[in-house]
C-alpha cells in the first residue's frame, strides 16, 4: 500500500510492489492454504492468484461474492491451477450458483444476503480444511475480515508513493469503526 494507505489510485492503478515484495508474496501465497480476494478485486484486476517467483503448491482460492457479481470468465474460474470455492448468499442469482458449479467451481452458501458473515464463513472454510487463508483484498474484504473478528495477521508492505483522493481505495473500506474502543488493535511483530 502507499504511505497514506491506498492500495490503488482513483484510476485503479495498483502495481505498487517491488520485485523482493513480490517474492514474499508469492512465499506467503504458497505457505497459505487459500488465498482470498473480494468480488471487487476479480472484477477489477481479474487475478490468477497462483504462485510465482519462488517453488511452490498454488493455494486454493476463495471468492468473497455475494451477490456472484463476478464474471464466468474471470481466471480463478477458467484456469485450473488449483480448487476455487465461492462464498456466496441465498440472493445469488441460481443460474449463475449453477453456471459456475458446473465449471467445477465449489459454491458455498453462507447466509440470506450480503454482506456475508465472516466468522460463519471462516468456520466453514476452516471445516474443509483451509486453516491458513491469506486475504489479499481488496479493502472492503478486509473490513469485513477485521469486522468479524477473523484476522490473526496483518503483513502490510508500504510503498514509498502518495496518492490520496478520497476514491482511491484503501486498506480497510467499509463503514468504519466509530471510536479507539470499538477499533482493531494491533500488536506489531516485525518491522
Amino acid at each position: 500500500m502507499t504511505v497514506d494507505g491506498r492500495l490503488a489510485s482513483k484510476t485503479g492503478f495498483s502495481k505498487l510492489s517491488c520485485p523482493h515484495d513480490l517474492r514474499r508474496l508469492h512465499e506467503l501465497r504458497a505457505s497459505s492454504d487459500a488465498v482470498m480476494v473480494g468480488a471487487n478485486t476479480v472484477i477489477v484486476d481479474d487475478p490468477s492468484l497462483r504462485v510465482k517467483y519462488v517453488e511452490g503448491r498454488n493455494p486454493d482460492r476463495v471468492v468473497v461474492d455475494g451477490l456472484l457479481r463476478t464474471p464466468l470468465n474471470a481466471r480463478v474460474y477458467t484456469l485450473r491451477t488449483a480448487r476455487t470455492v465461492v462464498l456466496t448468499t441465498r440472493r445469488a442469482p441460481r443460474e449463475k450458483v449453477e453456471a459456475l458449479r458446473g465449471m467445477g467451481v465449489e459454491v458455498l452458501i453462507v447466509g440470506d444476503e450480503p454482506p456475508i458473515d465472516m466468522r460463519e464463513a471462516s468456520s466453514i472454510l476452516y471445516e474443509r480444511g483451509l486453516r491458513r487463508v491469506m486475504a489479499e483484498g481488496g479493502g472492503g474484504l478486509l473490513w469485513s475480515l477485521f469486522k468479524g473478528g477473523v484476522v490473526d495477521e496483518l503483513w502490510v508492505t508500504v510503498a514509498p508513493f502518495i496518492f490520496g483522493g478520497r476514491d482511491a481505495v484503501s486498506l480497510v473500506e467499509g463503514e468504519g469503526f466509530s471510536s479507539v474502543d470499538d477499533a482493531v488493535k494491533l500488536e506489531p511483530l516485525h518491522v
